[in-house]
């Protein structure tokens, strides 16, 4: 199986039966451990890299097809965005040799001759130089930036509003950016120094991340770091640099009883269980019980005997006594544009319309969890979006509505050098342009 074989399943199976495109990429590489490296890393960047250009794609392709785009049959759509993303997008394939393998790739899945000329003749126009023009920015912005960063039209509007024309372009900019490979260190069994001196033995080259003083920033990797004897042992897991901080604003200390709503793989849940020095308890919930299998698997790597995990919805009443708990960190769901860097395919799949479903959803879980927390407990609200609806909307809302709330503003639980990342009255917030981190919004609240 070659890397684009694999990359059009993954693209066609997910447009004809739905589900998420990683989930589909991530199946695909455990039926293919064998896979070799170089393939490997293609596979990735083709189907990553479609998605992340697709709208930008399907402008060019629609204007060099003689039928409308939207009558084309979805697996030729998909191995034209394959073909022109290796054209316009990666260097280091020649045109020609993009062409070849494409048609060789709409041949396998045994498509007529004559879609197979369609293919041929779309992508040598495209190889051969011959590019429509985008749209001007000066006659119509929203279009213009829509094309150019490959964004949906409503998210560039609502954008250029909040924003204006520089900022915005600078952030849509930034999501198109390949996203640095993060990393946490587990402080129960090493430090950061020695982790990158082990991770220097294993050859990978790596530099200490600006805001996070547990992170490090994988430079060079010449193997799957997940190979790595140094990730077996649990010494480190993936994490981005924002998802890092969010959970020192908390404040835990050892002993203590705290609640994690959407504990996902356990990214977080790992370090509530290391602020508490592996005494007391961490109760993480979550629905997905493929995520809880994950969560599990990264809580016994990482040699934590505090938590408890639980298989709940969380706008239900949990099997937890009102006024119990010292802390609760609640990472709701969200519309994940602050993620859309590493998860490019919110840019097709996220609607306008899907905005409005995810403050009900958010607020029934603040009310949820509010009561379980006792006096003086801290509640720590978090997002991965860029939404007031979602964010300080949202919790402003729910402050007004109960007054035994209140927002606090502690920069100091934060390391110096992120303290600036925290804004009065107590909102933490980060964003792809400039910090190199993905977008997080964060609220501390305390119960009086």
């Amino acid at each position: 199986m070659s890397a684009r074989y694999l990359a059009l399943h993954v693209l066609v199976s997910s447009q004809s039966h739905g589900g998420y495109v990683e989930d589909r990429l991530a199946a695909v590489l455990r039926r293919h451990p064998n896979l070799p490296r170089q393939e490997r890393a293609l596979l990735l960047e083709l189907v990553q890299g479609v998605k992340r250009w697709e709208l930008r794609l399907d402008f060019i392709l629609s204007r060099l097809t003689h039928r409308p785009w939207a009558r084309v049959q979805p697996v030729v759509q998909q191995i034209l965005r394959l073909g022109a993303y290796q054209i316009l997008f990666l260097n280091r394939i020649p045109a020609y040799a993009a062409v070849d393998e494409t048609v060789s790739l709409a041949r396998s899945r045994r498509l007529s001759d004559r879609q197979v000329g369609f293919i041929n003749a779309v992508l040598r126009r495209l190889a051969g130089g011959e590019m429509p023009p985008l749209p001007e920015a000066d006659q119509d912005p929203v279009t213009a930036l829509s094309v150019a960063s490959a964004h949906p039209p409503w998210l560039v509007s609502r954008w250029l509003e909040r924003y204006g024309f520089e900022v915005a372009k600078l952030r849509l900019e930034a999501n198109n950016q390949v996203p640095p490979l993060t990393v946490r260190v587990n402080s129960l069994k090493t430090s950061i120094g020695e982790l990158q001196v082990r991770l220097a033995r294993e050859g990978v080259i790596s530099s200490f991340c600006r805001y996070s003083p547990g992170g490090l920033q994988l430079v060079e990797v010449d193997q799957s770091p997940a190979s790595l004897p140094s990730y077996r042992e649990g010494l480190w897991l993936f994490q981005d640099e924002a998802a890092q901080l969010v959970p020192l604003l908390l404040g835990v200390r050892s002993g203590q009883r705290v609640l994690e709503i959407g504990a996902g793989r356990g990214g977080k849940t790992s370090h509530l269980g290391e602020l508490l020095d592996n005494r007391g308890l961490v109760v993480a919930v979550d629905y997905h019980r493929r995520r809880l299998y994950e969560l599990g698997r990264n809580i016994r790597r990482w040699g934590l005997t505090c938590v408890q995990a639980i298989r709940a919805d969380a706008s239900l009443p949990l099997p937890l006594r009102p006024g119990s708990l010292d802390a609760a960190l609640l990472d709701v769901p969200c519309s994940s544009l602050g993620t859309i860097r590493r998860h490019p395919e919110i840019k097709t799949r996220l609607r306008e319309k899907d905005l409005a479903t995810f403050p009900p959803r958010q607020r029934a879980l603040l009310e949820r969890t509010a009561p379980l927390l006792k006096s003086g407990g801290r509640l720590l609200y978090v997002t991965c979006t860029t939404e007031p609806e979602e964010n300080e909307d949202l919790v402003g809302g729910f402050l007004a509505d109960h007054p035994e709330y209140q927002l606090i503003f502690e920069p100091e639980q934060l390391p110096p050098s992120a303290r600036e990342l925290l804004e009065p009255p107590g909102y933490f917030r980060t964003f792809p342009d400039g910090l190199q981190m993905d977008g997080f919004f964060a609220a501390l609240l305390c119960r009086r």
